[in-house]
């Protein structure tokens, strides 16, 4: 917990609480959104895209929550790591799919897909961009909203669907733990090394190494090029984010 001031904490379960409700607003916003549209193949999109991408998003949001409550302190399993960081997956190819899901909706409703490279179809796409609102499009382009598409969404994105894939570390270590855990590896090479091989003292010293350390908050991929995120708080700025887009989005039409 030592990433995040109690107030921190505090503010993230109090939205947290508010999700679904806020799930649900933006469902009813984009029903009266389809029932708008004039062309079939926006509003599937709309529906089987973007509706259906913000249902996963909130599942993976849920599922991340109740494997790893912000609150916990023993370490997760590695089946558990495992649960929330195929769930973290599932919530970032989502956003970034649903923001293109988002611009194909307008390319369709507009009768644009024939003239506009389906390579240039995207909301940060400047040949999207130039059938935007002037408004919606200089929202988009902020410094902030260009910040998180660019330096984290894209770059994450990026990583999981070609690099390193994104993950939970399984603990922290403090430099002291990191000198045990060392000590304990020491002694466990001794052991393979011994004529006289003693797997029950090797299964003895893994499981005291393993519970040396603390719990991990942070988001990571490749060490040498990625600044870690911290997981919960990340989730909810995301979903605050996705649900001011749709927003806005909507006073387009």
């Amino acid at each position: 917990m030592s990433f995040l001031k109690q107030d921190d904490v505090d503010k993230i379960k109090s939205e947290l609480a508010l999700i679904n409700s806020r799930h649900l607003d933006l469902t009813i916003k984009l029903w009266k959104l389809y029932y708008r549209l004039k062309t079939e193949k926006a509003k599937e999109y709309l529906s089987h895209g973007v509706m259906r991408r913000l249902g996963i998003m909130m599942r993976s949001v849920e599922n991340v929550f109740t494997i790893f409550p912000i609150e916990r302190i023993n370490l997760l399993s590695m089946n558990e790591l495992s649960d929330v960081d195929i769930n973290l997956h599932a919530f970032l190819v989502n956003i970034f799919g649903l923001l293109d899901n988002l611009a194909w909706v307008l390319i369709h409703e507009k009768q644009l897909a024939a003239k506009v490279d389906k390579m240039k179809v995207g909301l940060y796409q400047k040949k999207t961009q130039e059938h935007l609102t002037k408004e919606f499009r200089c929202y988009l382009n902020s410094d902030r909203n260009k910040k998180w598409y660019a330096e984290y969404l894209k770059n994450y994105r990026d990583a999981l669907s070609h690099r390193i894939p994104l993950y939970v570390p399984p603990k922290t270590l403090t430099p002291e733990q990191k000198s045990q855990v060392e000590q304990i590896e020491n002694k466990i090479a001794v052991c393979y090394k011994s004529c006289d091989l003693d797997m029950g003292m090797i299964k003895k010293l893994r499981k005291e190494q393993d519970s040396i350390g603390d719990i991990c908050f942070l988001v990571s991929h490749a060490f040498s090029k990625s600044k870690s995120i911290i997981l919960h708080a990340q989730l909810i700025t995301d979903f605050n984010t996705i649900e001011e887009i749709i927003k806005k989005y909507c006073e387009m039409f």
